[in-house]
């Protein structure tokens, strides 16, 4: 019953603000009502609620599923909420540890740093002395946004096929809903903060905060409260001694060995995240992180090199690698596509390279092809223009390609390669090279006797094949034509030749040329000429 009155209550809300963007976008086409139909889409979002913000704030990381108008829009939310009583703090806290408040704390501040869609904020002092913030999850949330997302999968479920490119919209909001779930238990957070505290304890200039295991709960989270600068104070920073320039390649390397060397990296590098202290860079809010496979990271790294070498076959290559096609692929389009876009971006020198149209276009080629995008590629893709913005501030000469280009340079060694090979990935293949070997001779003498019986097909595959053909009967019909005057030419000479048949020689040149003309006028009118 109350899901069918929130259900009502969704639908009133999208209607009062003309949400049709889907058909605009996908059935009439409508691109100048895209950007009033984003903004509207954003005003639903935050007349829906705490649960709707959120939502917005995770859609709008998935290039893959709506248009960018409605990325940059989304993007706008703003995750504040209504403070909740200080009473409601209290009452979690003892729910989840089974402990006051009192007994924790020497001193907490009632009035919250933030207040989120999804948690507030609050600074305290441990009895240790420890300076700290406790994190305390929103009273229900968690109920309201399963409730709001189930919604949004069954109305998701009833659009018609077709409506959304590639992406399944019932599926999107399935994984939205299976990764909310992650984000909810406040446990995953703080071994999340963990693992990238580990995998960053011997980066010099990379600081994390530190997470008090014992009284991290599914909704309480206690971390050190890290006091700094804010990584967008320039002037403060400068007067302090630092070098913008100096914190930009610093946070950009620190990006890159994420990505290329751990596979682990912030999904949310936004500048609020970023805090200055004592000489490090503080990463701090750890609810959005991206994984990616070996496999993943080798696909990015013979990006970069695509990108950096302009090798377009080597980009095409990657481009198979890193998505799945839902359908048959046409790679001669996808080469022009991809040759297009070099044109664009790459013609110029690399200083000129924007990351975030590249990986929007980029994103947008896959989805005209058919081809799935993971969505940790999206996730990667949304962080890397979030932190492009970042470097445009911070340091506009920053190039991001010339950076990663220079950084896989200097760290792919002989040893970085040679550890990608595994003792379980050469048995595996050296396994699968010794069955094709012992199956190869069988695999011949059964080819060799469905030749000799007759029984062997082969089936080619050709661009253009009707265009093709029509060349082919256009160029079989000159050939016929030729052959045709050129016979009677010779019969009506030698005609000419023979006694007594002079006239009937003439006679056959005039027919000839006659007959020569009607057919060249007859065959290029048909347009087989």
């Amino acid at each position: 019953m109350a899901n069918d009155k929130r259900l009502r209550e969704i639908v009133r809300v999208l209607s009062a603000y003309g949400i049709q963007f889907v058909y605009n976008h996908k059935i009439q086409h409508k691109k100048d009502t895209e950007l009033d139909d984003a903004a509207n889409l954003r005003k639903a979002f935050e007349k829906l609620g705490p649960s709707f913000i959120k939502i917005g704030q995770i859609l709008s990381t998935r290039l893959d599923i709506l248009p960018q108008a409605f990325i940059d829009e989304l993007a706008h939310l703003q995750d504040k909420a209504p403070e909740f009583p200080f009473s409601e703090v209290e009452r979690i806290f003892f729910e989840d540890t089974g402990m006051t408040l009192e007994k924790v704390f020497l001193k907490i501040e009632e009035k919250p740093l933030a207040s989120a869609s999804i948690a507030q904020v609050h600074k305290g002092i441990l009895r240790t002395g420890d300076e700290v913030i406790l994190k305390v999850q929103r009273p229900i949330i968690d109920e309201l946004l399963i409730r709001d997302l189930d919604i949004l999968i069954d109305l998701s479920g009833r659009i018609p096929g077709g409506i959304i490119d590639v992406i399944d919209p019932k599926e999107a909001f399935e994984q939205v809903k299976e990764n909310t779930l992650i984000e909810l238990d406040f446990r995953n957070e703080a071994r999340l903060l963990n693992e990238f505290k580990e995998l960053n304890q011997e980066v010099a200039y990379v600081g994390v905060p530190k997470v008090y295991q014992g009284l991290t709960r599914r909704r309480i989270l206690v971390e050190e409260y890290i006091e700094g600068i804010k990584i967008t104070n320039d002037e403060q920073l400068e007067l302090l001694g630092y070098d913008m320039e100096d914190i930009s390649k610093k946070l950009m390397m620190s990006y890159l060995k994420q990505i290329f060397n751990d596979g682990f990296f912030h999904g949310d590098p936004h500048p609020g995240n970023f805090i200055i202290k004592e000489g490090k860079i503080y990463f701090i809010d750890f609810g959005i992180m991206g994984r990616l496979s070996e496999d993943k990271k080798a696909s990015l790294n013979q990006l970069i090199e695509s990108l950096a070498t302009r090798d377009i076959d080597l980009l095409v290559q990657v481009c198979l690698d890193l998505a799945t096609p839902t359908e048959r692929l046409d790679k001669r389009k996808l080469y022009d596509d991809l040759n297009h876009m070099f044109d664009i971006y790459l013609s110029a020198d690399m200083k000129n390279i924007r990351m975030t149209e590249f990986i929007t276009d980029f994103i947008r080629m896959f989805k005209r092809h058919n081809l799935i995008v993971p969505s940790e590629l999206t996730i990667l893709a949304k962080a890397l223009s979030i932190l492009e913005g970042v470097f445009q501030d911070l340091s506009p000469d920053l190039n991001l390609i010339r950076t990663a280009k220079g950084y896989l340079g200097e760290h792919l060694s002989w040893k970085n390669v040679l550890q990608q090979f595994s003792k379980e990935k050469l048995t595996l293949k050296s396994y699968t090279f010794l069955k094709d070997s012992v199956e190869l001779p069988g695999n011949m003498v059964k080819l060799l006797k469905q030749t000799l019986n007759g029984r062997t097909r082969l089936k080619i595959d050709m661009d253009d094949l009707d265009e093709k053909w029509i060349d082919l009967k256009k160029m079989f019909n000159r050939v016929v034509m030729s052959l045709i005057i050129v016979g009677l030419l010779l019969s009506s000479a030698i005609m000419s030749s023979s006694p007594g048949g002079q006239y009937l020689g003439q006679a056959g040149f005039v027919v000839s040329g006659l007959f020569g003309i009607w057919l060249l006028i007859s065959i290029y009118r048909s347009g087989n000429l």
